[in-house]
């Protein structure tokens, strides 16, 4: 069980993708079309998100990048870091994810958008900093976590999110999330 940062998480998804592919710009071409392919086939409901345990976490995350990706679905064994942000230690991951599961299948209803924006602001940063893949997180984080708030009532139009502003806010979410709150806030709104 090692540590990797970016550039060797880089090195070994070369050597562990499905399609064997061996430069890194191509292989980042191949993962987004992969994911847009599979994106856009939920979108026709190919897969459905109707409960938010881990194992549809887990299957989310598999169906996203199935066609790239082995390890797909599966919790990573090292420990990741990125910049300066330590992530789960692998040790604590399953402990972790049962107890931050159990939270967002036990939340109570919300109130007001401005509560909605709080509660989303914590799950996100609680389960980026869980951060269980190799590769993938934010992406299935974002889609998960859309789809748990449309079976709430809300609408989050994250694409409407500043790549820079939102990067920043979830930096910041690790001692502080009203960075990321104001962001919710702006993007979110009652499904009519």
């Amino acid at each position: 069980m090692g540590k990797y940062n970016e550039k060797d998480n880089d090195d070994y998804l070369l050597t562990h993708n499905l399609l064997e592919i061996d430069s890194h710009n191509e292989l980042e071409r191949a993962e987004a079309l992969a994911f847009t392919l599979r994106a856009t086939s939920m979108e026709q409901d190919d897969f459905n998100m109707d409960s938010f345990t881990l194992q549809d976490f887990q299957n989310l995350h598999y169906y996203l990048f199935q066609d790239i990706y082995p390890f797909a679905g599966e919790f990573r064994d090292v420990q990741l870091m990125k910049g300066n942000t330590r992530f789960c230690q692998v040790q604590f991951l399953k402990d972790y994810a049962n107890d931050l599961f159990l939270q967002l299948n036990e939340e109570p209803i919300w109130n007001s958008l401005d509560e909605a924006a709080n509660r989303l602001a914590y799950f996100k940063s609680e389960l980026n900093m869980l951060h269980p893949f190799r590769e993938g997180n934010g992406r299935t984080i974002r889609i998960f976590l859309h789809a748990y708030a449309m079976k709430r009532g809300i609408e989050w139009a994250y694409e409407a999110i500043e790549s820079e502003e939102y990067i920043q806010a979830m930096i910041q979410s690790v001692i502080d999330l009203g960075a990321l709150r104001k962001i919710f806030l702006e993007t979110i709104e009652y499904i009519e």
